[in-house]
């Protein structure tokens, strides 16, 4: 039994290592076991999740300039909607961060590149969040090295879909 967990451990290590962009060439296939030929979902490397950071980083910066724009208002707030989400894509970003260098190795410190957003108002800002992270979500593969951060990203979806609910309980009013 030991020598079957060492050898999918070895084969864990050797598609790590290929796909390193830092120790190794960047672009290997870690969605299959070594040596399997069976047609592979798409391949993600560092540079991937390095791009989806960048968008989870402009979404933060949008939602922050959003709940300080947001109308007052009495009863449900999209302020503070806003602003308990906000708080959520920054713990959100900075989890796949480190679980992506967990599985890819450092990034560089210039790496996250914010990427703006142009959405004007909270439904359409969360929509786009939502679509972005579904996005994304669709191009994980099935291996074990991503299955906890497949994981974790059902749990901010399911927390989109929550704050999509929430942001149509309040009055948006005009920005």
């Amino acid at each position: 039994m030991s020598d079957l967990f060492s050898s999918m451990a070895d084969d864990i290590m050797i598609r790590r290592k290929k796909a390193n962009p830092i120790a190794g060439n960047g672009g290997a296939d870690i969605s299959s076991p070594a040596g399997d030929n069976s047609e592979a979902p798409t391949q993600l490397c560092q540079a991937d999740f390095n791009n989806f950071i960048s968008l989870l980083d402009g979404w933060q910066s949008k939602c922050k300039n959003l709940h300080w724009a947001a109308p007052s208002q009495i009863g449900e707030s999209i302020h503070v909607r806003l602003d308990e989400f906000h708080d959520i894509i920054a713990d959100y970003k900075d989890l796949v961060a480190e679980t992506s260098m967990g599985i890819f190795g450092r990034m560089q410190p210039n790496a996250i590149q914010s990427v703006q957003s142009n959405t004007l108002n909270a439904t359409d800002f969360i929509n786009e969040v939502h679509c972005g992270v579904l996005s994304f979500y669709s191009r994980l593969c099935n291996c074990p090295e991503f299955c906890g951060i497949k994981s974790d990203m059902e749990q901010f979806i399911s927390n989109i879909d929550k704050y999509k609910y929430l942001f149509s309980l309040c009055e948006t009013g005009m920005y």
